[in-house]
C-alpha cells in the first residue's frame, strides 16, 4: 500500500515500530513516532542532514491529553513539531537551537536565583523599627537601666507618630527623616502625668529635654547598627542587615537650651543647712538621705537596685551598667563605721529586698530618693538658707568638696564610679581600690560632721554660673 504523506489517527495509535510523517514543507523536518516494547509510543521531531540525525522528545502519544503529564494527542504533537521546525530553522539548524534553549534555561535559572537572594536578603534587611528594637535589645541584654526608657521613647515619639517611617529600610532614613521626628516632638505638649494621667505637663523647658534626649537615643541606636552591620554573631543568630554607610543622627545639632546640664555645686554652708534639715526629716527618710550623702553622692538608680545579698558586714555592691559598657561590672563601697550607725534603722529593719526600702514591701525607686532633695531645696530657699537645688547638685558638690578636702581624682573617680577609658582600666585593672575608698569616705565622714555642726569655717571659691 503506497505510504500516505500524513498519518490517520488510526494509523498513529497503531504503530507497530516506528512512523513519520513530514512537517510543513519538504526539508522542514519530521514527527517521528515510536512504539517501545511496554507499547508506549514516543513522539520526537526528527531532523536528517547528510552529516546528523538529531532527535527532540515532544512527548507521548495520547488519544486525550492529560493536564500536567507529557501525554499529548497527535494533533497537539504536529503543532508542537511544527512550532520547533520554525525555530530550528531560524535558528540554523536544530543544533543551535536546542544550545539556544540550553543558554536560556541556565539564564532563566541563574534570575530566578538571582531573585531568590535578593528576597532572602529583602526579608533580612532591618527596617527602621528593627534597628531601634534591635538598640533597645542591645541595652537589655548589656543591663542598661535606661533601657525601659529608651523604649518608651522610641514608642512615645516615633513609632506612634511615623509608622512610615518605622518601615522604611534603616538605611533609607536621611538626616531630614530624624529632624521632621525630632521636630514633631518639639510641637507637642508635655504628658500629662499621675494616677490616670490627668495632672498637667510642667517641663519647664516644654518639649526641648526630652526632645534632645531622643535625639541622643537615636544617634547611638544608629551608631549601634553601624558597629554591629559586619557582626558574625549577630547574622548568624538571625539579625537583621542594615547596610548603614552613615548616621542619619550624627549631624543634628543639640537642642538650643539643653545642652549646658546642671553642674552647680552647693557652698559648704549650704551643705551643712542641708544636713540639718535631713535630721528632722522621719527616722528611714533621714537614714536613706543621709547615707546617700556620706556614701559619696553615688547614683541613685544604682543605690536603690541593691538587695541584702550585696551587703556584708563592711562593704555594699552595685552594679555600674551605664555608658557603653559591653557588661555592667560591680561597684564596691565600704561601709565605715559613721556609714554604718547612719545607716542603722535600715538595717535593724528589713522592709524591703534591700536597704534603701522606706516602705514595707519595696525598695525606694530613685524619684522617690530624688524628691526628698529637690523639696530640701525648696524649702531651703523659701527660707533664704541656700539656692533652690536637687540631687544632681548635692553629687557635684560631694566631687567638688571631695577634691578640696585632697582626696585625688583618681579615687574619686573610683569612689563615685566614672568611666575607665584605656585597655589596662578596662580590661586588666581588677582591683576595687577598697581601702583607698574606706580612706576617702571616713576622711569625708568626718568633713561633714564637722560641717554640720558649724566647726568648720572655711572659705571655698566654687565656680558658678548662678552666683556670677
Amino acid at each position: 500500500m503506497a505510504k500516505r504523506s500524513r498519518m490517520t489517527e488510526m494509523e498513529a495509535h497503531a504503530v507497530k515500530t516506528r512512523q513519520s510523517e513530514p512537517v510543513g514543507s519538504r526539508g522542514k523536518g519530521t514527527l517521528l513516532l515510536e512504539r517501545k516494547a511496554s507499547g508506549t509510543i514516543l513522539a520526537f521531531y526528527r531532523e536528517r542532514t547528510a552529516s546528523t540525525d538529531n532527535r527532540l522528545p515532544l512527548g507521548i502519544l495520547s488519544r486525550k491529553p492529560v493536564p500536567e503529564t507529557q501525554e499529548r494527542t497527535l494533533s497537539e504533537l504536529r503543532v508542537e513539531a511544527l512550532r520547533i521546525s520554525t525555530a530550528a530553522e531560524s535558528a540554523g539548524g536544530l543544533a543551535r537551537y536546542l544550545k539556544q534553549q540550553a543558554e536560556e534555561l541556565a539564564a532563566a535559572e541563574a534570575e530566578r536565583e538571582r531573585l531568590r537572594r535578593e528576597e532572602e536578603r529583602a526579608a533580612k534587611r532591618g527596617s527602621f523599627g528593627d534597628l531601634l528594637d534591635g538598640y533597645v535589645e542591645h541595652m537589655e541584654k548589656s543591663g542598661k537601666r535606661s533601657a525601659r526608657e529608651v523604649h518608651n521613647i522610641f514608642k512615645s515619639h516615633v513609632r506612634d507618630h511615623h509608622p512610615e517611617l518605622i518601615a522604611r529600610p534603616a538605611a533609607e532614613i536621611q538626616p531630614e527623616d530624624i529632624q521632621l521626628i525630632l521636630a514633631g516632638v518639639l510641637r507637642r505638649k508635655p504628658s500629662r502625668r499621675g494616677i490616670g494621667n490627668k495632672a498637667g505637663g510642667s517641663a519647664s523647658n516644654g518639649m526641648r529635654t526630652t526632645t534632645d534626649k531622643l535625639r541622643r537615643y537615636l544617634r547611638a541606636a544608629f551608631s549601634h547598627a553601624v558597629k554591629s552591620h559586619l557582626s558574625p554573631e549577630r547574622l548568624a543568630h538571625g539579625g537583621k542587615l542594615f547596610a548603614i554607610s552613615s548616621n542619619p543622627a550624627r549631624d543634628i545639632p543639640v537642642i538650643e537650651g539643653t545642652g549646658g546640664g546642671n553642674t552647680e555645686s552647693l557652698e559648704p554652708a549650704e551643705l551643712a543647712e542641708l544636713l540639718r534639715y535631713l535630721d528632722a526629716l522621719p527616722e528611714r527618710n533621714r537614714a536613706a538621705a543621709n547615707a546617700l550623702i556620706y556614701l559619696g553622692g553615688q547614683r541613685l538608680r544604682q543605690i536603690c537596685a541593691v538587695r541584702w545579698e550585696d551587703v556584708t558586714e563592711d562593704t555594699i555592691a552595685l552594679l555600674d551598667a551605664k555608658g557603653r559598657k559591653a557588661q555592667a561590672w560591680a561597684h564596691l563601697l565600704p561601709i565605715t563605721p559613721r556609714i554604718r550607725e547612719i545607716m542603722e534603722p535600715l538595717f535593724r529593719d528589713r522592709l524591703g529586698p534591700g536597704p534603701l526600702a522606706l516602705v514595707p514591701g519595696r525598695s525606694a525607686n530613685d524619684a522617690t530618693l530624688s524628691k526628698i532633695f529637690s523639696e530640701a531645696g525648696s524649702v531651703l530657699a523659701a527660707a533664704g538658707k541656700a539656692q533652690p537645688f536637687t540631687w544632681k547638685n548635692v553629687r557635684v558638690t560631694v566631687e567638688t568638696l571631695l577634691a578640696a578636702q585632697g582626696v585625688s581624682a583618681e579615687v574619686r573617680a573610683w569612689l563615685l564610679s566614672h568611666g575607665r577609658s584605656g585597655v589596662q582600666q578596662k580590661h586588666y585593672d581588677r582591683y576595687s581600690y577598697l581601702p583607698e575608698k574606706r580612706a576617702a569616705l571616713e576622711q569625708w565622714g568626718r568633713y561633714l560632721d564637722r560641717l554640720k555642726e558649724g566647726g568648720i569655717n572655711e572659705n571655698i571659691v566654687l565656680l558658678s554660673k548662678r552666683r556670677g
